[in-house]
């Protein structure tokens, strides 16, 4: 993986969805658009971020974090 990869893998009822980019925006946006597919819906819901650098996986996963429980999903 380069320092310009980002991969995040959903864990949304028994099925994994991962999306990647080139930049942390592009990749946080795409997870974004997964999550909201689920809006409302009490799920358990999982993710990893993966990625070179430890502060944007911090970042996108603090922001996916927030995101999840904005959506009611946790």
């Amino acid at each position: 993986m380069t320092a310009t990869s980002y991969r995040v893998t959903l864990s949304i009822r028994e099925a994994e969805r991962t999306v990647s980019a080139a930049t942390e925006r592009e990749v946080a946006l795409m997870a974004e658009s997964i999550l909201r597919q689920h809006e409302h819906q009490r799920l358990a819901v999982g993710f990893r971020v993966y990625c070179a650098d430890p502060a944007a996986r911090h970042r996108i996963a603090a922001y996916l974090a927030d995101l999840a429980l904005e959506l009611d999903l946790a």
